[in-house]
């Protein structure tokens, strides 16, 4: 849902620790950032970056949805793999997936998501894959 990567001239994490080529990240609230969807933001919707593969296979990236936030339905060119850190995160048939567990979403695949009670999830995606309405 991003139009930026981990690298892309971005600000430096606050909760970003680096030390001989490993990375480990702890949240920060100083890391949100609003989710983009091309040039739109996704009310209610923010992401913080987490890493990327070096070869450019995929990225993975920590999104929060407030209580109540919706998005509109869109479809990913590549699969999509989520997991609940905490709060509920809820599909547009209303299925609930709670912390701990993990939801993909096929490439070609359409869905809408939101939140009741605002949850926490952590996306991973192949890099250059689009969103699209």
């Amino acid at each position: 849902m991003t139009t930026k990567h981990v690298g892309d001239d971005m600000e430096p994490l606050a909760g970003l620790k680096v030390k001989d080529g490993r990375r480990w990240y702890s949240i920060d609230a100083r890391d949100w950032r609003p989710m983009m969807i091309g040039d739109t933001a996704l009310p209610g919707f923010s992401w913080i970056p987490v890493a990327e593969d070096e070869g450019g296979a995929w990225t993975s990236y920590w999104m929060r949805l407030e209580a109540g936030a919706r998005s509109f339905e869109h479809r990913h060119d590549s699969t999509e793999l989520i997991l609940i850190l905490d709060g509920v995160f809820t599909d547009d048939d209303g299925t609930d997936f709670h912390p701990g567990q993990t939801v993909s979403y096929p490439a070609g695949s359409r869905h809408s998501t939101s939140s009741a009670e605002g949850c926490t999830v952590l996306v991973v995606a192949r890099t250059d894959s689009s969103i699209v309405a």
